[in-house]
């Protein structure tokens, strides 16, 4: 019964987290990694959403320096961030390759929000580039001979940009001009 007792008074029940002066009550920091080949760290800002599979969903990504030096992928937590990472060369089949690029949609979490920014950044964060505005969806990032390539969608249609993969500046943007298709039945060829 004492045993109960000290058990209770001294883990209690559970308590609320108290609100942290920068990240909120309802925030926290989440999946903390090394980011490879630099000596930089990321952890994402993330909230409870309860919409999405891991049961949480990013607002904003810390990149922390080995001296302790931090700084936001974005100025605010007012929106949902979806990464879109950019693989270089496979070097090994052993090894996981290396990471070129970053390509983040950032929504504004305001339900009747439909379009978002397009962010591309180096691993390290240090070089952070808006690159669309009024983007709906990200088709994908990949690295390519000139660069990187990247296929997102604004409410006109898609869109391919290219940049260079180390100054992280436009090379080119194209609309993507999407034949129509037949709607169901069988296909002939």
């Amino acid at each position: 019964m004492i045993c109960s007792l000290f058990l209770l008074s001294r883990c209690g029940p559970e308590r609320p987290r108290p609100e942290h002066a920068v990240l909120g009550a309802k925030l926290t920091l989440r999946g903390f990694q090394e980011v490879k080949d630099f000596d930089v760290f990321t952890a994402d800002l993330a909230d409870d959403s309860g919409g999405f599979s891991s049961g949480y969903r990013t607002r904003n990504v810390l990149f922390v320096e080995s001296s302790g030096a931090a700084r936001w992928l974005l100025s605010d937590n007012d929106h949902a961030v979806v990464e879109y990472r950019v693989s270089g060369p496979v070097a090994s089949r052993v090894e996981e390759p290396p990471i070129v690029a970053v390509v983040a949609l950032a929504t504004p979490i305001d339900k009747d929000a439909k379009v978002g920014d397009l962010y591309l950044y180096d691993p390290p964060g240090r070089q952070v580039k808006l690159i669309a505005e009024g983007v709906t969806a990200v088709q994908g990032a990949a690295l390519t001979s000139g660069g990187i390539a990247t296929l997102y969608e604004r409410p006109t249609g898609y869109v391919l940009a290219h940049y260079d993969a180390k100054a992280l500046t436009r090379i080119r943007e194209v609309d993507v001009a999407v034949p129509a298709i037949k709607l169901g039945g069988p296909t002939k060829r």
